[in-house]
């Protein structure tokens, strides 16, 4: 990883963008492997040492570059261990594109039982964590998240943290802040030390709670870093106030009860100042010996930093592409912290836990859960599918790559769903809106979503916008950052002439932000409007999906006809084998022989005892046959010097004679 600083205009407004996705954070260096939604790195122990700063680089393909070997690293149980999950962002249902990703909300469950039973076993402390940003990202987010919350209800976290995620709309704070609601449900273990509820001016949960194991007693906190945009409903303290609030001080000073560490659940950068501020007053008040674990998150990648002798920040990746786990065992003078990045992979979970490859991981309450996630996956219609993509394109590659999302979006669906062909058009939009890779194959109602999750409104933001005043109102977000890679901070679609006038359009969540920098350029005043017939980025994506990205024909399905003898009979014969064909002939010969025999036998032959011959080859043929008394001609005469052989019992025609 490259490390690199940077200072943008864009910063005060990206760094609100739905994470979207810059830390908001100025001037502060952060590493170039930004993972934009494909890394998956390797899973791997670390001790930490003097001065540790790591970070995880991104990949295109989502394979981990290394598998865990449970025989080679078992994982390790010290006196404190947990179980971290974060920005999963509703993907409980795995990555049903990465077969190394085949891991869901039910595996996790199985995993952490597993885990639990071992650390029982072991007499070890272990706490299951989650770190906030359910909302956003597949088809089981919805506003309010009533088919996420039955699905997050069943996981047996210890502790949960707020993300920014959960608090862009009304209507999600209201339905899990509902009395007996999700909030409710968690009795406590819902954490929002700096995040309240405008009427009340009350913390949405609890401030702090302390974790009860067999051994030891954690005091844990769960902070959302400085988040401004916010909905109205709500308030995110500066953490720096908050730290200096007179309840967090008497905790921390053991007023509330004893502890032997502290768990920090952080949404923010592992490497965000706010981390420090957090640890400097704890510092402060409890000295330099107190063990001090930061949950962090919000970036989306896999990270771990050592802060001090006793303090470390660990940060899980995302979509669930990651388990972490740290754990930690000390003493008055000596503090050993050890970490594990774990791929969502059910594989590598088993061989964490010791188990054979041909044992299942699955527990009944992990199949439960796996199974409910399913059916609200049908229930919800995610599974229809819209489409089949030629190819697959990725979020980090640039907008003249030929397999790149954002050129995809820009330089083709935008001119032809929103312009309809027209040059005197352009459209802005923030980096953030696209969030994973389109894949090649059968496109869902889920992969679109997991692709362009927040279907925003368009707006017109302005008429009549010169191109040199456009140019100078973004100019100077149209180069690309280390932490984006190729991809720029703002995408436009259009190409852009000095001289020409355009019609400026954008997205509801960037129009007041959009309208600001033209307004500060042309002096005027501006008025956004959402489009009438209520277009969306979701109905742009859909009607190209629609006209561009057809399915091959599927092969014709034969109509069943009615099921009579002799539509049997044409069957037979339609669907002749080898085999048929020599039943047939075997059965036809057959039926000769013996029609043949039956037409040459003499009418009147009789035996002894009156009876009609009716044996082949057995002594009752064995007769002497008078036919002094047959003054007929019969239909074979026999003359009296025709020897009868009475072994037989028919007679064979040769020429005109009977032999």
């Amino acid at each position: 990883s490259i490390t690199l600083a940077f200072v943008s205009p864009l910063l005060s407004h990206i760094s609100q963008i739905r994470m979207r996705w810059i830390p908001s954070v100025m001037g502060l260096h952060y590493t170039a492997s930004w993972a934009l939604g494909f890394g998956l790195f390797s899973s791997f122990p670390t001790t930490i040492s003097a001065s540790i700063i790591e970070t995880s680089g991104a990949t295109s393909n989502i394979a981990p570059t290394e598998t865990v070997n449970a025989q080679e690293s078992p994982l390790v149980l010290q006196d404190i261990n947990i179980l971290v999950v974060t920005d999963v962002h509703s993907w409980v249902g795995g990555h049903p594109h990465n077969d190394t990703l085949n891991a869901d909300y039910g595996s996790l469950l199985s995993f952490y039982q597993g885990l639990h039973r071992k650390a029982q076993t072991e007499n070890k402390d272990l706490f299951f964590v989650m770190n906030g940003d359910f909302m956003d990202g597949t088809g089981l987010t919805t506003n309010p998240p009533k088919y996420l919350i039955p699905i997050l209800s069943m996981m047996p976290w210890d502790a949960i943290n707020i993300g920014n995620h959960e608090l862009y709309k009304n209507s999600t704070i209201e339905y899990i802040t509902q009395p007996d609601g999700f909030v409710d449900f968690w009795d406590g273990k819902y954490l929002t030390s700096n995040v309240l509820l405008t009427e009340t001016n009350e913390t949405i949960g609890s401030k702090f709670r302390f974790l009860k194991g067999s051994n030891r007693t954690v005091l844990t906190f769960g902070f959302l870093y400085d988040f401004q945009n916010h909905c109205k409903i709500t308030e995110v303290k500066d953490v720096e106030k908050v730290v200096n609030d007179t309840w967090f001080i008497d905790v921390v000073g053991g007023k509330q009860g004893n502890f032997d560490a502290i768990l920090v659940l952080a949404h923010m950068d592992a490497l965000d100042p706010l981390v420090d501020v957090i640890l400097g007053k704890i510092r402060e008040i409890c000295g330099d010996t107190m063990p001090v674990q930061f949950i962090t998150g919000h970036t989306h990648q896999r990270k771990f930093r050592e802060i001090d002798q006793f303090s470390t920040s660990f940060e899980a990746g995302r979509f669930l592409d990651t388990v972490g786990f740290t754990s930690l065992s000390f003493n008055s003078s000596f503090a050993n912290f050890e970490h594990k990045f774990i791929d969502g992979n059910i594989a590598d979970m088993k061989e964490l836990l010791g188990m054979a490859e041909s044992d299942p991981l699955e527990t009944p309450e992990g199949k439960n859960l796996t199974g409910l996630i399913r059916k609200t996956q049908d229930e919800m219609g995610l599974n229809e599918r819209l489409g089949c993509s030629p190819s697959t394109y990725y979020l980090d590659k640039g907008l003249d790559s030929p397999d790149s999302l954002w050129g995809l979006f820009v330089n083709i669906i935008v001119p032809k769903q929103l312009f309809k062909g027209s040059a005197s058009k352009l459209f802005i939009q923030n980096v953030g809106a696209l969030r994973y890779n389109l894949h090649e194959g059968n496109l869902t109602v889920n992969d679109l979503i997991t692709v362009s999750p927040y279907n925003d409104t368009l707006f017109l933001v302005a008429k009549g916008i010169n191109g040199s005043e456009f140019n100078a109102a973004f100019s100077d977000l149209q180069h690309p950052t280390g932490i984006f890679g190729s991809v720029r901070q703002m995408i436009i679609a259009g190409k852009i002439v000095e001289d020409n006038v355009y019609d400026v359009y954008s997205v509801e969540f960037d129009a007041d932000y959009v309208t600001e920098r033209l307004e500060n350029i042309t002096g005027s005043t501006i008025e956004p409007i959402p489009l009438e017939d209520g277009q969306t980025t979701g109905t742009l994506w859909r009607s190209y999906i629609k006209e561009s990205f057809q399915c091959p024909p599927e092969p014709d399905t034969p109509v069943e006809e009615e099921d009579t003898p002799w539509n049997k009979f044409k069957d037979f014969f339609e669907s002749f084998t080898v085999v048929k064909m020599i039943a047939f002939i075997m059965t036809f010969f057959v039926v000769v022989f013996f029609g043949w025999m039956f037409l040459c036998r003499h009418p009147r032959q009789r035996v002894n005892d009156g009876l009609e011959d009716q044996s082949f080859g057995d002594d009752s043929g064995n007769v002497s046959y008078d036919y002094s008394d047959d003054d007929s001609d019969g239909v074979f005469p026999i003359s009296s010097s025709t020897p009868i052989n009475g072994n037989k019992s028919y007679h064979s025609i040769a020429g005109n004679g009977i032999v």
